[in-house]
């Protein structure tokens, strides 16, 4: 009969003494895939063109003004049928009440149609909310990106 090979013994561990730092490092947090169009939060509103100092905007306005731009956009079909994606930086004005004064693409997306359809959108999205009372500006200048995705 053969010998049976002696347990080895394994090296205990042994905490470090309280004084010493220590680091914890926590496994990355794992993002569930979704459809883009779906999975990306609202992109923020951006102030835009102020003058004497940063006006104070509600996150929370903030974020019910990007849902509710995106409740109007349209993806055009023609461009959608031709591939055409692309990010629209539109900037405008809006009164307390949520009327846009003035508005204007400052970057576009390279497809004509996809602008258009961004100036449209702004229309049809009208009257904007209205503005909370924790914010006291009679009027704001936002610039936001409008993103165009098939993916």
């Amino acid at each position: 009969m053969a010998p049976v090979p002696e347990q080895q013994q394994k090296e205990v561990e042994q905490p470090p003494p309280p004084d010493t730092p220590q680091a914890v490092v926590a496994p990355p947090e794992e993002q569930p895939q979704q459809p883009v169009e779906e999975s990306r939060p609202p992109t923020p509103a951006v102030p835009a063109r102020v003058k004497g100092g940063a006006p104070r905007v509600e996150s929370s306005w903030q974020t019910a003004l990007v849902r509710h731009l995106q409740q109007y956009k349209r993806y055009p079909s023609e461009a959608q049928s031709r591939g055409e994606e692309g990010i629209v930086m539109l900037s405008f004005s809006v009164d307390r009440s949520g009327h846009v004064l003035a508005r204007e693409i400052v970057r576009s997306s390279g497809h004509p149609e996809l602008d258009r359809e961004v100036m449209s959108m702004i229309e049809r999205a009208q009257p904007l909310p209205p503005f909370p009372a924790s914010m006291p500006e009679a009027k704001l200048d936002l610039t936001v990106p409008i993103r165009f995705s098939l993916r």
